[in-house]
This record gives C-alpha cells, structure tokens and sequence, in this order.
C-alpha cells in the first residue's frame, strides 16, 4: 500500500509550532519522525488499526489513529517534555 496521509490536529499543531519556537533540532527530528510514519518507510502501520502510542523523539510522543480503510493517520494528541534530550 502506497499514499498514506498523516494529519495533525489541532493541538499537536499548536505543540508542534512551540517545540519549532524553542529547539530547531528537535522541530526537525519530529517532523522526520511524521514523515515516515507511512508504509513507504516500511512501518507497520498497515497492520495497525485503532489507536497506538508512538515516540517521535526522545522527549516527544504521540497518540495515533490509523485508520487503514482510509489509509490515513491521525495525530490526535502530542506531548512534549521540554528539558528531556533529543
């Protein structure tokens, strides 16, 4: 399966605009990490279904639906520690 589309919502994107404000690096290790959360990486996500925990970053996790019918994801909550390591 090819085409996998990752969606943030509202509050990750809101997470995501603070981490890009405090620490480039780690903004860029987070975007990486949505990037290939797709079956073009070879993630399993094709196998996923329903709800599933995933860590972007040493500091950084997030709360995932995957739903393959649509072959979409959506980030429906991110959270970041800051001060942990990148």
């Amino acid at each position: 399966m090819k085409g996998w589309r990752v969606w943030l919502q509202d509050q990750p994107a809101q997470a995501m605009v603070e981490i890009s404000k405090a620490d480039d690096l780690l903004f860029a290790l987070v975007t990486a990490a949505l990037v290939t959360l797709d079956d073009g990486a070879g993630s399993p996500v094709d196998d996923w279904g329903d709800l599933r925990s995933a860590v972007l970053a040493p500091s950084v996790t997030a709360e995932l639906f995957v739903n393959p019918d649509e072959r979409t994801i959506d980030v429906l909550r991110l959270v970041w520690v800051p001060g942990l390591g990148a």
